[in-house]
């Protein structure tokens, strides 16, 4: 059998990455540690766990997510717009983040759309303009639907921990859309859905 090398980093389902012992490396034979470190390896990498309105990242996929604040973890991004196109008045959009160990939500509002008019022909013509007047709420609940069983979690920041009964509920939901609910500072409450897609993405993360 080749030695193996005294340390070799890889992700561990989720956490940050880590360094494998010679005894745990032991356990796994030459190939099934190249395969994991491949499988890794592969998956698109993301360079922030920040959330924002107009981020770019692979939607509803597994994704390695290198944060110069939080170090390397996996995760998967989901993306919901309520009310038609992001910029159009009182439309919503809920964006999340699922870890091994917490979920992020981002809600974003937008408020107005600007107007303007165009003159041509001797003629002035009104017409909405749509423009970047978003804001965020806070969100202080995150109620989530699994099977017949409903997760309530309290967060701040929009950050809520992830137990490990969720984790495992997460892992074993069904291949549809998943209903959550969120409760907003103040009461407002938001319902949206987490696509199917997320959730066959999690069993990579949970």
């Amino acid at each position: 059998m080749m030695n193996l090398p005294q340390t070799i980093p890889v992700l561990l389902l989720g956490t940050s990455l880590a360094v494998l012992s010679p005894q745990v490396c032991a356990a796994f034979t030459v190939q099934e540690v190249a395969s994991l470190a491949q499988a890794l390896s592969d998956l698109p990498v993301v360079k922030s766990a920040g959330l924002s309105p107009d981020m770019d990242v692979p939607w509803s996929k597994p994704v390695r997510i290198v944060d110069p604040f939080e170090g390397e973890f996996l995760g998967v991004f989901d993306r919901n717009s309520l009310g038609g196109y992001l910029y159009r008045e009182d439309s919503k959009q809920v964006i999340s983040l699922w870890t091994l160990s917490s979920i992020r939500v981002l809600v974003t509002v937008n408020l107005d759309q600007a107007r303007s008019s165009f003159y041509t022909a001797g003629r002035v013509y009104p017409r909405p303009d749509y423009r970047r007047f978003v804001t965020t709420k806070k969100v202080d609940k995150l109620l989530l639907k699994v099977r017949q069983k409903v997760f309530q979690l309290d967060g701040s920041t929009g950050t809520f921990a992830v137990s490990q009964e969720l984790a495992t509920a997460l892992k074993n939901a069904p291949d549809k859309n998943l209903d959550i609910r969120l409760v907003l500072e103040g009461g407002q409450t938001v319902d949206s859905e987490i696509g199917k897609e997320t959730v066959k993405a999690w069993r990579n993360i949970y």
